[in-house]
């Protein structure tokens, strides 16, 4: 077990946290923005819950792209050479700028559902901003079958 596995071991199944509370957090924004219900405490709880797993994905993808990744070693060793290539420029430049992107998308959109004057105003603001950031987050995923070095749906063991 090194360091660098059990990062990417969390980071890997943390996403599924994130898509998640996404869901549990968007579904009910856009029935309450579209039928003018109450934003209650639950739907607060489900907010954070989205914006704290996404800060801490932020954090174990930092971690891997400053610290532990093979990947990035091989990118910051020649940058230059690194941005001809599509897959270590994916890792070393698109992934983490659209999730930096989307984390502060997702702390906005918490922002900014606090300040809302109104319930239907809070639910606005939540399916805009936390649409916004998984949709991000989702496009910037490396998925089986994709083009830039696809990592596995479910990683079941430590690399």
């Amino acid at each position: 077990m090194t360091a660098y596995g059990i990062t990417l071991f969390l980071h890997s199944w943390l996403r599924w946290a994130v898509v998640l509370t996404a869901v549990m957090t968007i579904l009910p924004s856009v029935l309450g923005w579209m039928s003018g219900a109450h934003w209650d405490d639950k739907k607060t709880k489900w907010a954070s819950w989205f914006v704290n797993t996404t800060s801490i994905q932020l954090v174990l993808g930092l971690l891997l792209y400053g610290v532990f990744s093979p990947v990035m070693q091989t990118a910051f060793a020649n940058f230059g050479a690194a941005m001809k290539d599509g897959v270590l420029r994916f890792w070393a430049v698109e992934h983490m700028m659209m999730m930096i992107i989307a984390v502060g998308l997702a702390h906005i959109g918490a922002a900014r559902v606090k300040k809302a004057a109104s319930d239907v105003g809070k639910h606005r603001v939540a399916v805009i901003f936390f649409g916004l950031a998984i949709l991000i987050i989702v496009a910037s995923i490396p998925w089986p079958g994709a083009g830039a070095d696809p990592r596995p749906l479910f990683r079941l063991a430590l690399p």
